[in-house]
């Protein structure tokens, strides 16, 4: 029992702070940053970036002060705020290790949070989660702040809150505090409406933490915005305090449901029910009044598998290209005929889902993907590619650019695109098509977002514009750089415009279900094109201008529609028309707030900020460790700014009756990361060979030593590859004394020695999609050679693994390679993690060489829940064989063995994503090293929360 609970707490351990180890060295040097001091908290953001942070301290004060629904007004304790501006990445975090949010400036172009500013949107919806947090900083967080520091903080906030209120709080948040939020956008439901009126209802552990690997289930945003709104609806708008007060001074077993099932009647179970079947309920009613436009279906029909097309693109000679991925395939280009077979081309490279769309005109097909700085983190691109349909040629138009949303002009010689620089001012360019050259450029007012221009067919450009008043349509004349309002500000959605002969058509909100509308340039009015289940998106006319292609949504993915063009058959749009969306009753009056127009104090006092200095020791958790008779406590380090890292840990070895220590720091402000490490190992052993090398003996040795050395990251990744290189060396210096039998130091068997370490790691991995197995595609390669100067003890070791695609899409083959070179006479031996034949227990040969083959294919996917314990995911097996050659002075001989792997992939306490494997091996020879027949592992445990 004792061995197990230490496991599992290792384990913990290790993957709180896995997850807190997010990478260091996001920022250029360069940069400038000045801070200011607001009242919800400090903020840090780039020179220049005054008023941004203006806005976001406003934003958050106001929360802060008003928004009573969690907290209580004036409650929250402050926390830091980072505004970052180097990537081209939409995105916001918040966390209590350390404690602080950090907010990512640039705002997606297909526009998920709806018609209101980003800034606006990622501030209010961070800072809500700042307000959880809070909530779980107080009566039986203590013992976890006592044991883990703000580790411990996190610890009981993701223990005790679940993923679906927190994100689903949030949405609510952001819906109230908005004119917009996900909350009033037909999009963020069509899903779930999709499910239900399907009659697929999952149960709540699948629907609660969306991990199947058989079926597609919405996000937790979606569920939790149903549930927490549903509780405020029918208790009250103080329901959440009162829940998550109660819970967070219950001892935290199960007790965010203890704590709901007294203030509510209901357990989470319970309330997942009655919240399903009142949308259930609500929608069947508005299905039945829906009258489907006929339509029809341009993919492939009838996959079980989830699959979805989008962006479609009429050609020429009447085939359509589309974007096609699925559970078991990553984003594709596929060529569609009229017949309805399918010809695949390319996947689509390495992007966020947030900015993916491509577009077409003609024979020529334009996107962007994204580029990454080969060092900084945070510094990344969006890049324009091109495809020519007629050649076949893929061309990369640009590098280190910052351009979104680019289409192509009808003959091909121009693109369009949206452009984001670092200061958040957006602006229409023009670029040539064949070099990538900027022609012209119109940048929009400030604060004013642009996305998805498009080329009508006259001299013009059609975008969409979004401020605090909502979003619009407009065009802009290329000649003279004018623009005109098509569709005034409105908050219903609108998406993906595409001009057509003498009207826009555009997918638009305007009902609780997104359609294809028309926009009539010469009279004005707007008129509905289409009438679906679920929701209709990117319109696309046929070259004769006779046929409307679209993505409809259904339960089973986007398929590609196609109908007839006949205006005759349109309505007009009504004059007064609001989207209809479940759980959108009145909200409070403190909470019924536009902040995204809403003006803010900006008379803060401006100071700077040093990013490479300031604050630099932040001690933010600790952990106590033990196991193996060694008991201790360790420090973690983390600054604000993401440019150090490092553990700070003492230990005390009860059978030795003796101390150990041990520091590392990284240090990543600059190019290199530079490391630093001192430790104080007491009693370790390893096994080593005597002179006559048959015999092989324990030796334990007291060693300390210290190391400083340096090692450079690069990201390599380009089109549809993950790829990482990285290279470094470090010096240190070792003072070893072997121990006696009797467990005494000897003087006379004593090393003190400096050595050097060399490193090199290599991957190029090719994406992968959510069934697969393994990459399908894929190489890995890792170096490493440790010797000490002018004395024995030395280590070489060289591998690397290959990746191929197996029979089918999600199975894998894979060749795995290693080699190691060691000194094992009568020696020190430096730390190894060198990986045996399986079967085969570790044993200290001169040299071994291992080559494997596996294959690994998935056998069930069985989504079910044993209770809150465990949600089992996916049973794999892999069948494997392994050669290895193993050589000492005078011996030689071959390690080899076969077998079978069971990996079972589960969800464990509704916080852990875990994989189990049972292996057997079947080995060939037994005298030259110790065999295990039978062995059970854990190599996955990670928050899945």
């Amino acid at each position: 029992m004792r061995k197990a609970v230490t496991f599992f707490l290792s384990f913990l351990l290790f993957t709180l702070q896995a997850s807190a180890q997010e990478e260091i060295g996001l920022n250029p040097p360069s940069m400038e940053w000045r801070q200011i001091d607001a009242p919800a908290g400090r903020i840090i953001f780039p020179k220049g970036l005054d008023s941004m942070a203006f806005r976001v301290a406003g934003i958050m004060a106001w929360q802060q002060r008003h928004d009573s629904s969690l907290v209580g007004t004036g409650r929250t304790k402050r926390v830091t705020t980072i505004l970052q501006n180097q990537s081209a990445m939409p995105a916001g975090f918040s966390t209590p290790a350390p404690w602080r949010n950090e907010l990512y400036l640039t705002p997606p172009q297909n526009l998920f949070t709806g018609p209101t500013p980003w800034l606006t949107y990622v501030t209010a919806h961070e800072y809500r989660h700042s307000q959880q947090f809070h909530m779980a900083n107080r009566g039986a967080a203590l013992p976890f702040k006592v044991l883990m520091g703000q580790t411990g903080w996190l610890l009981n906030a993701l223990v005790n809150q679940p993923l679906w209120f927190r994100e689903g709080d949030a949405v609510v948040t952001e819906t109230a505090l908005t004119n917009a939020g996900r909350g009033q956008l037909p999009r963020f439901h069509m899903e779930t409406r999709a499910l239900l009126l399907s009659g697929l209802r999952y149960g709540y552990e699948k629907f609660n933490y969306p991990s199947s690997f058989r079926d597609f289930v919405p996000n937790p945003y979606r569920l939790g915005f149903y549930m927490t709104s549903k509780a405020r609806q029918d208790f009250g708008n103080s329901i959440w305090q009162e829940v998550l007060y109660y819970t967070h001074h219950l001892l935290p077993v199960y007790a965010f449901s203890r704590s709901l099932r007294k203030h509510t009647g209901l357990s989470p179970e319970m309330l997942y029910q009655e919240t399903m079947q009142e949308l259930d309920s609500l929608w069947q009613q508005t299905d039945e009044r829906i009258n489907l436009t006929p339509a029809r279906v341009v993919s492939k029909p009838g996959r079980t598998n989830y699959t979805n097309y989008r962006f479609a693109h009429y050609l020429p000679d009447g085939s359509v290209i589309a974007l096609k991925d699925a559970l078991d395939e990553i984003r594709t280009f596929y060529r569609i005929t009229p017949d309805g077979e399918e010809e695949k081309l390319f996947p689509y490279g390495v992007y966020t889902e947030d900015h993916i769309m491509f577009s077409g005109a003609g024979e020529l097909i334009t996107w962007a993907e994204a580029a990454f700085d080969e060092r900084w983190v945070n510094q990344d691109y969006s890049i324009i590619k091109t495809y020519n349909v007629r050649t076949g040629k893929t061309k990369k138009l640009t590098s280190k650019t910052r351009y979104f949303a680019p289409a192509s002009s009808p003959n091909g010689s121009r693109i369009v695109a949206v452009h984001i620089d670092k200061s958040g001012r957006n602006s229409i360019v023009i670029l040539d098509a064949e070099s990538g050259e900027c022609l012209q450029e119109w940048p929009a007012a400030v604060g004013t977002q642009l996305a998805q221009p498009r080329w009508s067919e006259g001299n013009s450009i059609i975008a969409l514009e979004v401020t605090e008043e909502g979003n619009r349509l407009i065009e802009t004349d290329v000649e003279t750089g004018i623009t005109e309002v098509l569709l005034p500000f409105t908050d219903v959605p609108l998406s993906r415009p595409y001009p057509f002969g003498e009207y826009v058509y555009f997918s638009g909100g305007y009902t609780g279900i997104d359609n294809i509308y028309a926009f009539h340039q010469p009279t004005g009015k707007v008129y509905q094109v289409t009438s679906v289940r679920f929701g209709a998106y990117e319109p696309t006319v046929s070259p004769d201008g006779k046929k409307l292609l679209y993505s409809s949504y259904t339960a089973r993915g986007y398929q590609l529609e196609e109908t007839d063009l006949n205006p005759q058959l349109w309505s007009e749009l009504p004059a007064h028309q609001v989207s209809e969306n479940p759980f959108l009753a009145p909200l409070p009056a403190a909470e019924k707030q536009n902040l995204a127009a809403t003006t803010f104090p900006a008379d803060y006092q401006v100071r700077k900020y040093r990013a490479l200095t300031d604050g630099l020791l932040n001690i933010y958790g600790w952990f106590p460790t033990f196991g193996n008779n060694q008991y201790g406590v360790e420090f973690y380090t983390r600054n604000l700014m993401s440019t150090l890292r490092g553990t700070i840990g003492t230990f005390y070895n009860t059978d030795e009756d003796a101390l150990g220590a041990k520091v590392n720091l990284a240090y990543a402000a600059f190019y290199p990361i530079l490391d630093v490490e001192y430790g104080l190992r007491t009693r370790r052993k390893a096994e080593i060979r005597e002179a006559n090398e048959a015999d092989v003996r324990d030796q334990e040795w007291t060693e300390r030593y210290v190391s400083a050395g340096a090692r450079v990251p690069f990201r390599l990744t380009q089109g549809k590859y993950h790829t990482n290189l990285e290279v470094g060396g470090a010096l240190a210096h070792y003072d070893v004394a072997f121990d006696e039998p009797d467990g005494q130091e000897s003087s006379a068997d004593r090393l003190d020695f400096n050595s050097f370490r060399s490193t090199l790691t290599f991957s190029r991995l090719l994406q992968r999609a959510r069934q697969q197995v393994q990459p399908r595609w894929g190489q890995v390669a890792r170096f490493e050679y440790q010797k000490a100067f002018e004395d024995v003890p030395e280590r070489m070791v060289a591998g690397g693994a290959l990746f191929f695609p197996g029979f089918g899409r999600t199975h894998s083959f894979k060749l795995r390679g290693a080699w190691k070179k060691e000194a094992v006479q009568q020696t020190y031996r430096f730390a190894d993690d060198f990986v045996m034949p399986r079967g085969y227990k570790p044993d200290p040969f001169r040299e071994i060489a291992v080559v494997s083959a596996n294959y690994e294919f998935p056998v069930w996917y069985p989504d079910i829940a044993l209770g809150p314990v465990a949600f089992l995911q996916r049973f794999r097996t892999n069948v494997f064989y392994d050669y290895s050659d193993v050589r000492l002075v005078a011996q030689q001989g071959n390690l080899n063995s076969t077998g079978a792997e069971l990996l079972i992939d589960l969800r464990f306490l509704r916080l852990f994503s875990t994989t189990l494997v049972f292996r057997y091996n079947h080995t060939f020879e037994s005298q030259l090293a110790e065999t295990m027949p039978f062995q059970f592992l854990v190599t996955r445990f990670e928050l899945a929360n």
